[in-house]
């Protein structure tokens, strides 16, 4: 009887560290979500200056990202004509560039930008360059800001991987206990 509740135990345990090992791989807990659809992902130049939010559609195979670039300061506030740069990549692409555009400009303090279609399903890796805040056209010696790269990657969502491995994981620990007529009343007999 104590090898079973050992086994019934070992099912436990390890269903749960599948379930964490799963959950710890996916950095989409560091991520907002404005609805079910949409992924908001942030980073920080590095003296905290300068605030880059990318609002995305969800990663999905054969869809390309569509993409809104919010640059605002600490407080909060819209930085106006902000030049940048942006590079985006596919962790599981082998180096494959989705996005590339050297003279993105953020006219009120946002932008659009669409990624190529997607290859899988792994994270986007962004490099967003600042190159600073000024009319396009003008000089850019004379214009204002932090220039410095933040790195954002925008992961995919769960869907249902994780409700499948937490139900059948579930499901295996009812059948062993059925199997083997062990109720949780006969623990405490078997605990010291």
């Amino acid at each position: 009887m104590q090898t079973r509740i050992l086994i019934i135990s070992g099912i436990l345990i390890l269903s749960g560290i599948l379930i964490a090992v799963l959950l710890s791989g996916n950095e989409s807990f560091a991520q907002e979500s404005d609805d079910s659809s949409l992924v908001v992902s942030k980073g920080m130049s590095q003296d905290g200056s300068v605030i880059v939010t990318i609002l995305s559609t969800p990663v999905e195979v054969h869809k390309p990202l569509a993409l809104q670039i919010s640059f605002t300061d600490a407080q909060g506030n819209k930085i106006a004509h902000e030049n940048y740069g942006i590079r985006a990549m596919q962790q599981e692409s082998n180096g494959i560039t989705v996005l590339s555009n050297q003279t993105a400009y953020a006219e009120n303090g946002d932008d659009l930008q669409t990624t190529l279609p997607l290859d899988n399903a792994s994270p986007v890796n962004f490099q967003i360059q600042l190159q600073g805040s000024g009319l396009p056209g003008t000089d850019p010696s004379t214009w204002k800001g932090q220039i410095d790269t933040v790195g954002i990657t925008v992961v995919p969502e769960f869907g249902p991987l994780v409700l499948i491995t937490l139900v059948s994981s579930l499901a295996v620990t009812i059948l062993f206990i059925r199997k083997f007529g062990i109720g949780f009343s006969h623990m405490g007999k078997y605990s010291s």
